[in-house]
């Protein structure tokens, strides 16, 4: 059952009603959804499982199971642990949270307890080298524990101080990965030496280093994609650090972390649509509003440029964009394997029934916050969305190689992926990255067999008509004169890969794509909008039309609208329902552009394509669809290029699409 906001005040909170006390009363309903399937106290917390993607499976080892009770225990104690604090004696379902972690922690730590959760140096004595999740969770224990340490921590007797910290030692003094996971380490070691525990200050400095390393620019890191691990990941648990050693004992790496936030929240909150919802992209996206996190650990550090009224409006309606909706509940009362609803094409393995609960860290981040921060005592506000009226903000920014983009005529966010490759050699991206723009409105949908790949190019090599050549990789390649570059590549038989030269031209309510299509064989191709989501079995309605001669095609259901017209290079264009795909509901209506060569070398077409959306029920008008006054192209290009293009737009801009620039600066 989702939660509801009760008593709201709209005199503090305009936007969504939702004050301090609201989030302890959503944590809380979560945690209800949780302690109804726990019996006594020393019962694990073992939800019920919901899709055959997750571990453990029946034939995994040992470990594996050990490793789904700890995600259990140590992600709902992320988010127990600051309602302990506000609320000391806060029960669930007729369970007293603080008494049943501090004694579960116990048996958790306890090498003659049945509930022992394994140390890393007995997994690595038992199993051999690899990486165990034991670690991830290893860092919530220390989170919470310091989070609720008057409540929790401190009632311990010192020899169940020792045995814990003992635990945790073993965790922070051993093996991790060089990612995101080093920031694990760094807060179990933290947390020890604050305690008066023996820490290793050489390897705490090393993985400091390292992680600092990652910086890109523009207040991203790298860590195998540029997702919402920043922002969940690196400036959660950085503030959280800062707060904890880093501002007295460190302050010149604290002032570098403090600077990098500041540098990431001058662009992030524009990741979220003017109605607080997040974008649905990259690996863990089942962890959800665990995306505003660092929205409030923005006020943990000093001098940050971020609006708190703006940042609290954001963070409330992202959490309420999913705790919110009955169908982000199983029918067990936990938070489901999926987005809204269930749905495996967006569950990775390392996920069990209670990885959905690291969205936590939005709750941590927010409640650590006094009561009199300028994050719960500033008045609701939209930001910079007000600035932005009917008109388009968007911002390239080149650390990450990440073009966001918000749109006042529709109220959506938008984002748009650069490096970002394979780490499967020639396999395709999975689809979470592989998108040629990522929507707030409108999430991706998974790839299908069928091609008509929603906002996606798909190729397919007629002599191997089973294959559909989906990219491995999508390199970012600068911004110039208006007009965002990339490059796409995909595998092809018998040749170098396939490639499309992407140029990104930003237009209100939509974009431009003017792009260079370089396949050698005869092939068919498609580009397809979003998919829309036949919500209640109801189908999305299509009409074809022309616009200055060219075909074009709507496709609409309630609320929700896309409108493809197909301006150069393109045969014509059609629609396709798919099943199983869409995010939101079992069936979808896609709308896309196709072309189709028989013949081998046929030369390098460009394929321009207006691709407009909708948040409203209005028709598109011929005004709407007519942004291209005119696109002229260009068989060579002054420096030698082949296949240009000379654009005028009806808002008056002119802009050149020049390719001769993206062969020496493809980045990933």
């Amino acid at each position: 059952m989702a939660y509801q906001i009760q008593n709201p005040d709209y005199a503090l909170s305009p936007e969504t009603g939702m004050t301090r006390q609201h989030w302890i009363d959503a944590g809380k309903h979560l945690l209800d959804g949780v302690f109804q399937h726990i019996p006594n106290r020393d019962a694990p917390i073992k939800l019920p499982k919901q899709s055959d993607v997750i571990y453990p499976k029946a034939d995994d080892p040992a470990w594996r199971f050990k490793s789904e009770e700890f995600e259990g225990l140590s992600r709902t104690f992320l988010l127990a642990a600051p309602l302990i604090n506000a609320v000391p004696d806060i029960e669930c379902s007729g369970t007293r949270l603080a008494d049943y972690y501090a004694h579960q922690l116990l048996l958790a730590t306890d090498k003659n307890s049945e509930r022992y959760l394994w140390t890393i140096s007995e997994l690595l004595e038992e199993y051999g080298p690899g990486w165990y999740q034991h670690t991830v969770e290893g860092a919530a224990l220390a989170i919470g524990l310091m989070n609720c340490r008057e409540q929790i921590w401190d009632k311990y007797t010192q020899e169940q101080k020792d045995q814990i910290a003992a635990f945790i030692s073993d965790y922070a003094h051993s093996k991790t990965l060089s990612h995101n996971w080093r920031y694990f380490t760094v807060l179990m070691l933290t947390f020890l030496k604050v305690n008066g525990y023996a820490c290793d200050e050489t390897l705490l400095q090393d993985h400091l280093q390292h992680i600092m390393a990652l910086y890109t620019g523009d207040g991203w890191y790298r860590d195998l994609g540029f997702d919402y691990y920043t922002p969940w990941g690196f400036h959660f648990y950085a503030p959280i650090w800062c707060r904890w050693y880093g501002n007295e004992h460190e302050p010149e790496l604290a002032k570098v972390i403090e600077q990098r936030h500041a540098e990431f929240m001058k662009t992030y909150p524009l990741m979220f649509s003017r109605e607080g919802h997040q974008i649905m992209y990259g690996r863990s996206i089942i962890y959800r509003c665990g995306a505003s996190a660092a929205l409030a650990t923005a006020f943990m550090v000093d001098n940050t440029p971020a609006d708190p009224g703006w940042m609290r409006r954001i963070a409330s309606a992202n959490l309420m964009q999913f705790v919110g909706r009955d169908d982000f509940y199983t029918d067990e009362g936990v938070p489901c394997l999926g987005y809204y609803g269930p749905w495996d094409p967006m569950v990775q393995f390392y996920s069990c029934a209670a990885s959905p609960f690291w969205l936590a860290k939005a709750f941590t981040a927010a409640l650590m916050l006094p009561e009199d921060s300028p994050f719960w005592t500033a008045t609701e506000n939209r930001g910079e969305w007000d600035e932005i009226g009917d008109g388009v903000k968007s911002v390239t920014l080149g650390g990450p190689g990440l073009t966001i983009t918000a749109d006042g005529k529709t109220g959506t966010s938008t984002v748009q992926m650069g490096k970002v490759k394979s780490s499967e050699g020639y396999n395709a991206l999975p689809p979470y990255y592989s998108r040629l723009a990522f929507n707030s409105d409108f999430p991706w949908e998974d790839d299908n067999e069928e091609g008509a790949v929603p906002m996606q190019y798909c190729a397919t090599e007629l002599d191997y008509p089973e294959d559909r050549l989906l990219p491995y990789s999508v390199g970012f390649c600068g911004k110039r004169d208006g007009v965002v570059y990339r490059h796409l590549e995909v595998k092809a038989h018998h040749d170098v890969p396939g490639r499309f030269d992407l140029a990104d031209i930003i237009v209100p309510g939509g974009i431009l794509r003017v792009d260079r299509q370089r396949l050698s064989t005869r092939h068919e191709v498609s580009l397809a909008h979003y998919g829309l989501p036949h919500i209640g079995g109801e189908a999305g309605k299509v009409a074809r039309s022309t616009v200055g001669g060219k075909d074009c095609i709507i496709a609409s259901i309630p609320g929700r609208q896309v409108a493809l017209v197909a301006i150069e290079g393109w045969d014509g264009v059609d629609c396709r329902f798919h099943e199983g795909h869409n995010a939101e509901a079992d069936e979808s209506t896609v709308v896309f552009a196709y072309r189709k060569r028989g013949k081998h070398y046929q030369g390098m077409p460009l394929l321009a394509t207006l691709m407009l959306y909708k948040t409203d029920d209005t028709p598109f008008t011929d005004e709407e669809l007519s942004v291209v006054k005119n696109l002229e192209v260009v068989p060579w290009m002054e420096g030698g290029q082949p296949k240009g293009a000379k654009v005028e737009l009806a808002d008056g801009r002119t802009l050149t699409v020049d390719y001769g620039h993206i062969e020496g600066n493809i980045s990933y």
